[in-house]
C-alpha cells in the first residue's frame, strides 16, 4: 500500500515536471519512484505498487532522455 501511494505521488510530480520550467521535478520523480519500488519489492503479494512505480520510472527516463537530462 505504501508503494502505491508513493507511486501515485511520483506520478503527480512527473506530470507537473512535463512543463519546461519544472524539469528538475523529473529527477525528484525518479527518486521517489525508486523508493516506492523498494517498498513494493518488500510486499510480494501485491504488485500494483511495483507496476505503478515501474511505469513512472520509464516515463521519467524517457522525459529525461528526450530533453537532454541524460546524455
Amino acid at each position: 500500500m505504501i508503494s502505491t501511494v508513493i507511486g501515485l505521488f511520483a506520478l503527480a510530480l512527473g506530470l507537473i515536471g512535463i512543463f519546461p520550467q519544472m524539469a528538475w521535478l523529473t529527477w525528484l520523480t525518479l527518486f521517489f519512484s525508486l523508493i516506492g519500488m523498494v517498498f513494493g519489492l518488500s510486499d510480494e503479494e501485491k504488485t500494483n505498487g511495483i507496476t505503478i512505480n515501474f511505469l513512472v520510472i520509464v516515463f521519467a527516463l524517457i522525459r529525461l532522455y528526450l530533453h537532454g537530462g541524460i546524455v
